[in-house]
């Protein structure tokens, strides 16, 4: 049995801790929604939290009393986030790659030890990559999942026993718009953005009446280096990359509400309502805005990446794009 698999008897726990969390919830009238918000004495865990989207959520969550345990692979970064949130009577700084399964089930376990059980898990670190699905090496593609899917996947198997346990938590995810809307040269991150979308709409059904929420927040373009990290500037005429804070401000408030998802602007839902009522018209626009595009760049950044395997960072600034179309 491979490092980190559940054995049986865990899982067989795990089911009983569900039931008896989904009983208590309902003796404490929670009804079939639940969820814990972002204020004074929570404990937040963020993936992704060196820059960017990541330490926005790190610094607005500490303003507003929470107790935040930052992760990311950079320490330089971390610790520079973390003082600018009020430094360790604020939180705590963990270094792990969220692709490392171990490492960041080891991350979450000491910031439960150091600043108390999880309250609210944010998973934001991502990745990006900018190129033609034909010309994208498979090992790129094999990163891109293992950070973008695996990256939630591993921190939300890791705080979820004890949220259930106590009947009470949220998950809070940061996809993106394209994890609604395909979008080209960037398929396989798109594909990897509708697949934690997916992840969180079951993981919902499947606690529901637990205590523990699942939300997700799908920003459009964000004005952080994640352009500048998966190898391609942003070169839409619109929509206008919206600041990180304002992400960030999604991700705070939406944690432990009634909302499941939001889209930061919300006017994207419009556009991915568009697409599943007039697909056609939809794709016409869409193709339009395409042309607008500088191809020859495109390829240009794209090939020299699937030919060498490409510089494929997280991002932004190597750990926390999450959201970033």
């Amino acid at each position: 049995m491979t490092a980190g698999t559940p054995q049986p008897g865990a899982i067989a726990g795990s089911r009983r801790g569900w039931a008896g969390a989904r009983s208590k919830s309902r003796t404490a009238g929670g009804g079939e929604r639940g969820g814990t918000a972002i204020g004074p004495g929570t404990v937040v865990a963020i993936t992704g939290a060196s820059r960017g989207i990541g330490a926005d959520v790190a610094r607005l969550a500490a303003r507003r009393g929470a107790r935040v345990g930052l992760i990311a692979r950079s320490a330089d970064d971390l610790a520079a986030v973390l003082a600018s949130a009020g430094g360790e009577a604020a939180g705590v700084a963990v270094t792990a790659d969220v692709a490392d399964r171990d490492a960041i089930t080891d991350a979450c376990a000491r910031i439960a030890r150091e600043l108390g059980p999880v309250d609210v898990l944010v998973n934001n670190a991502g990745i990006g990559h900018f190129s033609l699905l034909v010309d994208t090496d498979a090992d790129l593609v094999e990163k891109l999942w293992r950070v973008n899917v695996g990256g939630v996947i591993a921190p939300t198997q890791a705080v979820l026993p004890a949220m259930i346990d106590r009947g009470s938590g949220s998950i809070v995810t940061v996809s993106s718009v394209s994890g609604r809307i395909g979008v080209p040269f960037e398929s396989v991150y798109s594909a990897t953005k509708f697949a934690v979308i997916g992840l969180s709409e079951g993981l919902r059904m499947e606690l529901s009446g637990t205590g523990v929420s699942v939300h997700v927040v799908m920003p459009g373009p964000v004005a952080t280096d994640f352009f500048a990290a998966r190898g391609a500037a942003y070169a839409h005429p619109r929509p206008r990359p919206v600041p990180s804070a304002a992400v960030a401000r999604a991700v705070v408030d939406i944690a432990g509400s009634r909302r499941d998802e939001v889209y930061v602007p919300r006017w994207f839902a419009v556009a991915a309502i568009a697409r599943l009522v007039v697909p056609p018209l939809y794709r016409m626009g869409a193709l339009r805005d395409l042309r607008s595009i500088d191809r020859d760049a495109g390829d240009k950044v794209a090939r020299p990446h699937a030919e060498g395997g490409g510089p494929s960072t997280h991002a932004p600034g190597g750990d926390g794009a999450g959201g970033g179309q």
